[in-house]
C-alpha cells in the first residue's frame, strides 16, 4: 500500500495493520483530498496524517495544542519517514529559540505549538507559505485553550494545497473553523465512543489511605497515570510515592521533557500530573490511570481515560472517592459499558 521506505519503518514501529481511522483518512490524504476527522483518543490518528505527509513529501505544518504531544508527535513522524530521510523539527515554547532556528533552515516537516510559531513568524523566523500540507491536531483541545484565534491567523496566512483537522469532538467553534478554512473537505467520523477501559470506585478515609493504595497498586501494574487537581498536589505525592516521577506546568521544559522520557522507558512506574498530561499523550506501558483526585468535569475525566486503553488495548481506572463524593460515581459509571 506504502512505498517500500514507509513499509520497512511501519514494521519496525510493530504496525501488524492499520486502525479503522487510518484505513478511513490516509487514502483520503493521498488522493489530495481534505479531511475534517472526528475520532476517539488512542485510535490511531497521528499516523493517519503522518503516514501521507511522509508518503507525499510536501513541506508540512502540524499545530499541536500542547508541548508534551508536538514532541510525541514529531517523535512518531520522524519514525515514519526514517528510511525517507524526512526531517522533522519541533517549534514550542519554554526552551530556547536557536535550536529550533537551526532545525528551521532544513525541516520537511514542522510540528509546532501555536504560540511559538506565530512568534518566529511575527519575527520573520518562518515563511508559513512554504507549508504545502497543514494538520490541525486535538482541535477541540485547540478551543479549549483558547487558541483558536491562533490557529485561525495561521490557516490565513499559509498557502496549503491540502488541510486535515483532527478531533475528538467536533463542537460548533470547530465546525465553523472548517467551513472557514477548509475547502471541499470530507467528514470521517470513525472510532466514536470512549477508551476501551474498566471503571473501578474505591473508597477511602483519608489521603494517607490514598497514597497507600498507590503504592500497593504500584507492585503490580506496569505503567500508571496518576492524576490530581493541583500543581501543590503533584509535589506533595511524588515526595511520598517511590518509583514515581512529576509532571506538571511549573517545571522548566527540559525537566518536564526529561521526567516523561523517563517514565515512557519504564525507569519510573509511575506518572504523577495536573491535567497537562490528560490530552494527547500515548505511552505504551500505560495500563491503569487513577484519579487521586476526581476531576473537575465530566469532559477531564473522559481525556484522563484516555492515556489508558489506547490501540485496541485494555485498560483500567481507578477512582479514589471518600464517602461524600458517592455522587461522582452515580455520574460516570454508566459512561463505559
Amino acid at each position: 500500500m506504502f512505498s517500500p521506505e514507509i513499509d520497512r519503518a511501519l514494521k519496525e514501529m510493530g504496525f501488524s495493520k492499520l486502525t479503522i481511522v487510518q484505513e478511513r483518512v490516509i487514502p483520503l490524504l493521498l488522493e489530495g483530498k481534505n479531511v475534517v476527522v472526528q475520532a476517539k483518543t488512542g485510535s490511531g490518528k497521528t499516523a493517519a496524517f503522518g503516514i501521507p505527509i511522509v508518503e507525499l513529501g510536501l513541506p508540512s505544518l502540524v499545530l499541536s495544542p500542547t508541548r508534551e504531544l508536538a514532541r510525541q508527535t514529531a517523535c512518531h513522524i520522524r519514525k515514519i519517514g526514517k528510511y525517507k530521510g524526512t526531517k522533522v523539527v519541533e517549534v514550542y515554547g519554554g526552551v530556547g529559540y536557536k535550536r529550533q532556528i537551526e532545525g528551521l533552515k532544513e525541516a520537511d516537516v514542522v510540528v509546532a505549538t501555536p504560540g511559538r510559531l506565530i512568534d518566529l513568524w511575527s519575527n520573520g523566523v518562518i515563511d508559513l507559505n512554504t507549508f504545502r500540507i497543514v494538520i490541525i491536531d486535538e482541535a477541540d483541545l485547540m478551543l479549549d485553550m483558547g487558541f483558536i484565534d491562533d490557529v485561525s491567523l495561521i490557516l490565513s496566512n499559509t498557502n496549503r494545497e491540502l488541510t486535515g483537522l483532527f478531533s475528538a469532538t467536533i463542537p460548533s467553534e470547530i465546525e465553523e473553523l472548517a467551513k472557514k478554512f477548509i475547502k471541499d473537505f470530507e467528514v470521517v467520523r470513525v472510532c466514536l465512543g470512549l477508551a476501551n477501559v474498566t471503571q473501578k470506585f474505591i473508597y477511602v478515609k483519608s489521603w494517607r489511605d490514598k497514597v497507600n493504595f498507590v503504592k500497593r497498586e504500584l507492585d503490580k501494574a506496569e505503567g500508571i497515570i496518576i492524576f490530581v487537581n493541583t500543581r501543590k498536589s503533584v509535589e506533595r505525592l511524588a515526595k511520598v510515592v517511590d518509583g514515581s516521577v512529576e509532571l506538571r506546568g511549573d517545571l522548566p521544559q527540559s525537566i518536564r521533557n526529561r521526567n516523561i522520557d523517563l517514565f515512557r522507558k519504564g525507569v519510573y512506574k509511575a506518572l504523577i500530573t495536573t491535567d497537562v498530561a490528560s490530552r494527547g499523550l500515548d505511552i505504551p506501558i500505560v495500563n491503569e490511570v487513577i484519579n487521586f483526585d476526581i476531576p473537575k468535569d465530566i469532559k477531564t475525566y473522559i481525556h484522563r481515560i484516555g492515556r489508558t486503553g489506547r490501540m485496541g488495548r485494555e485498560g483500567v481506572v481507578i477512582n479514589l472517592l471518600s464517602d461524600k463524593n458517592k455522587w461522582f460515581e452515580d455520574k460516570v459509571k454508566g459512561l463505559i459499558k
